[in-house]
């Protein structure tokens, strides 16, 4: 009799190491050219996507740059204005040099600048202001500012104590030039006071000084002072060319910062010699 080998496993019995496939397989199995139709499909909408996302966030830099631009001109023109205060009465001694200063740079400007006097000055125009300010700033006998004056010096006092007012004002981005008016006959400490102590004020508060402090004498004869005040009205419009939005006047103008800041010193030991006396 013939030996028979066993088989190796029953007949019909399932294989066990076959997992079960899951709907989606046996769906696609034997159809393998629905997934040539589902590839190629995403061939050609996946480029479209990507195109329509480019194209949105290409459009969207481009109105952000052309905002920010924009805003940035705007920003340069504001700091380009300039304005002439006058710290004194529209018939006193600094007003003929005020509307001198205003005409000249009238000329000069291609944007017309502005003229305010201290007894119709708005301060929330002042606070909003960021470009240049030329002050022409009056002194009375015996040192003593006249009544609109004094409340503006006032003013930039109470505006230096106050931190939350002071944030909402432009005056760190001021530039600004001052020009004094006063009889030496007042005496070395009290001699264009107003002046001095309106350079104080606006140095605590961060403007930046472009100019020397010019002070001058009402004794003096109308020519000597017409000649220095043609002097320094060129010197004010080199310096505002040297200090406009973008241009590299940091380095220039440091001069007359600090000799402000020794004219400060000096004021104050004159103020002290004279409390002592």
């Amino acid at each position: 009799m013939a030996y028979q080998v066993p088989p190796l496993r029953h007949e019909g019995s399932p294989r066990s190491n076959k997992e079960p496939m899951s709907w989606l397989e046996e769906y696609l199995e034997g159809k393998d050219e629905i997934l040539l139709y589902i590839t190629a499909a995403l061939g050609v909408i996946m480029p479209g996507l990507v195109y329509l996302l480019y194209h949105y966030c290409h459009s969207y830099y481009e109105k952000y740059a052309k905002k920010k631009e924009a805003q940035q001109l705007a920003e340069e023109l504001a700091q380009s204005e300039a304005v002439v205060i006058a710290l004194g009465k529209e018939d006193g001694t600094a007003s003929p040099w005020a509307t001198v200063i205003h005409e000249k740079l009238s000329e000069e400007m291609v944007r017309q600048p502005k003229l305010w006097w201290s007894d119709s000055l708005n301060v929330k125009d002042l606070m909003e202001f960021k470009g240049f300010c030329i002050f022409i700033a009056e002194t009375t006998a015996g040192g003593q500012p006249i009544p609109s004056s004094e409340w503006f010096l006032e003013w930039l006092e109470d505006l230096a104590a106050d931190s939350k007012l002071r944030k909402k004002a432009n005056f760190e981005k001021i530039r600004f030039s001052i020009v004094g008016f006063g009889s030496s006959d007042d005496g070395p400490a009290a001699f264009n006071k107003v002046a001095r102590t309106l350079l104080k004020r606006l140095k605590i508060l961060g403007s930046k000084q472009i100019t020397e402090v010019e002070l001058f004498n009402t004794a003096d004869t109308g020519d000597k002072i017409m000649e220095r005040f043609v002097e320094f009205s060129f010197e004010l419009l080199c310096q505002m060319d040297k200090n406009l939005p973008g241009r590299s006047g940091d380095t220039d103008s440091e001069g007359p910062a600090a000799s402000g800041s020794e004219s400060d010193s000096n004021d104050e030991e004159a103020e002290e010699d004279k409390k002592t006396k």
